[in-house]
């Protein structure tokens, strides 16, 4: 090969060289002016704005809270016999429908045939797995299954320690140990404005967080407990709370809890601005009976009472629209005892101040039966004290627990007082003349609550129903329709003759389960 081909060659493999390095770099250092796509460069060097130390610190308070508690409230998952729609309430769909204000067992509507579920959420209170909920999250697990998920995936059958209605508060137990346990705050501390974290498994979604404040204390006369008797004394916040939160946790910035969430305002089933959490100094004198004694030993003085507006206080020479204002007195009660009348104003409750009638129904509720309390009284221009002892309150279904006395629980000794038939699935009260008079019978008693999907809901009986005999002997009292049970023997069928609500008179049959 001569010089000059030599020459040749070593140029073009020169060039190759180059080429194949502008190939293999995608001509990023060719300063000619041209450049690859991947030379953009996408958003600006730093953000626009540098919080204030006050603002990082509320940030990071927020998200250590939100790691510290989302680890100690858990998913529940009830799986419940089926509703029959003959036993629906005629008005359980109303959009406004304040029964299940919660949507809770929304889902469970309209499926006739097959097993009903629904989710909602609970707070770990000891290490060996008690978890508060709310009563209507679990009460239809009573006759099915309750399930338990916790936040890092693991799953457990739960049991039903108690439940009970006036407080929509309940008790589950799962066996594990070692489990992250709430630390309970005080719900008399916590102040209007105050920011609250919310922690539940709303429509589905696990371990969800929310923040807000709390937008009002002592809200009540929300009737979203239908017993007349229904303790509503909530704390309102504006944390995002819907369909699945119920039972869930309400916590401060130092990650303690000051409320279970139980209730939205809605009108349509979802979150519209606001929800309504039970305190924890009630939640946790109602978890600590349930826990005890599967049931609430509740006290209770016996009156009836009203908030005092400005033109009931101007009638009672009362100086400021505060207090509860005493509209009746029931006979026999503490109240009576004591030597309350109608007409005064209670004021304060071993020295804290009542503010408004749920207020002191809230403080009353914490108490036990056989619990000595200190009344400050209004009456006629002065005020003095009354020291009163609580006592149970005579209704049998103040607390309804998992496991029943199948041959019926007495709730009072003699004839004229409530009954409640555990193993017949239905409460039976005592008939008084005007009732006699009213539904044109001679005797009876009329059934009061009834339990979902026991034996008498399964045969029909409805709260309002008079059994006027069983096997054709009459019947003047709970007490005589307990003698004729514990007369019976298991597997026996009692024939009732009964008049309804509307009037018919019926026959139905009992299967006697002792």
């Amino acid at each position: 090969m001569t010089r000059k081909q030599l020459i040749i060659v070593a140029s073009l493999m020169a060039l190759c060289s180059v080429f194949g390095w502008l190939m293999a770099t995608d001509w990023k250092s060719v300063p000619f002016g041209l450049a690859g796509p991947n030379d953009v460069k996408l958003g600006a060097a730093a953000p626009p704005v540098k919080p204030s130390n006050e603002v990082q610190n509320l940030n990071d308070a927020f998200v250590a809270v939100s790691k510290a508690v989302t680890p100690q409230v858990v998913s529940i998952t009830v799986t419940s016999k089926v509703v029959p729609s003959s036993n629906r309430d005629d008005d359980q769909d109303s959009e406004d429908e304040p029964n299940d204000p919660f949507g809770f067992f929304r889902q469970f509507r309209d499926r006739d045939r097959t097993p009903m579920q629904g989710s909602g959420s609970g707070v770990i209170i000891t290490p060996d797995g008690y978890i508060l909920t709310n009563n209507h999250v679990v009460e239809f697990g009573e006759h099915g299954s309750i399930v338990v998920d916790l936040s890092d995936g693991r799953s457990f059958d739960a049991k039903l320690i108690g439940r009970d209605s006036l407080t929509d508060l309940a008790v589950v137990k799962i066996d594990a140990t070692d489990l992250p346990v709430a630390a309970f705050g005080n719900s008399d501390e916590v102040q209007v404005g105050q920011l609250v974290v919310a922690v539940g498994n709303p429509l589905g979604l696990t371990s969800t967080v929310t923040q807000g404040i709390v937008s009002a204390l002592g809200r009540g006369s929300l009737q979203l407990n239908k017993d007349r008797f229904g303790v509503e004394d909530f704390i309102q916040t504006d944390a995002a709370i819907n369909p699945g939160n119920s039972g869930g946790g309400l916590f401060d910035l130092h990650g303690a809890l000051v409320g279970i969430n139980s209730a939205i305002a809605t009108r349509t089933g979802y979150y519209q601005g606001y929800g309504f959490a039970i305190p924890i100094n009630l939640a946790h004198s109602v978890a600590q009976d349930l826990i005890d004694d599967g049931h609430v030993n509740r006290g209770y003085i016996g009156v009836s009472i009203k908030p005092v507006n400005a033109t009931l206080a101007k009638a009672l020479k009362f100086t400021h629209p505060e207090g509860a204002l005493v509209t009746d007195i029931l006979k026999g009660s503490p109240a009576e005892k004591a030597g309350l009348l109608t007409g005064d104003v209670i004021l304060q409750v071993d020295g804290q101040e009542i503010n408004t009638p749920n207020h002191l129904q809230s403080i009353v509720a914490r108490k036990r039966a056989g619990d000595p309390v200190k009344l400050k009284v209004f009456r006629d221009g002065s005020t003095f004290e009354k020291d009163v002892t609580l006592r149970a309150r005579e209704e049998s279904d103040v607390a309804l627990k998992r496991a029943s006395n199948d041959n019926g629980e007495e709730i009072e000794s003699d004839n004229e007082r409530s009954l409640n038939m555990g193993g017949l699935g239905m409460e039976l009260r005592p008939l008084d003349p005007q009732t006699k008079h009213n539904r044109r019978v001679e005797n009876g008693v009329m059934v009061g609550k009834v339990e979902m999907y026991g034996e008498a809901m399964s045969q029909g009986l409805q709260p309002g129903d008079i059994i006027v005999t069983v096997n054709k002997r009459p019947v003047s009292s709970p007490a005589d329709f307990k003698k004729i049970i514990d007369a019976s023997a298991k597997g026996d069928v009692l024939l009732l003759q009964v008049k309804s609500r509307s009037g018919s008179t019926e026959l139905v049959g009992l299967d006697v389960k002792k």
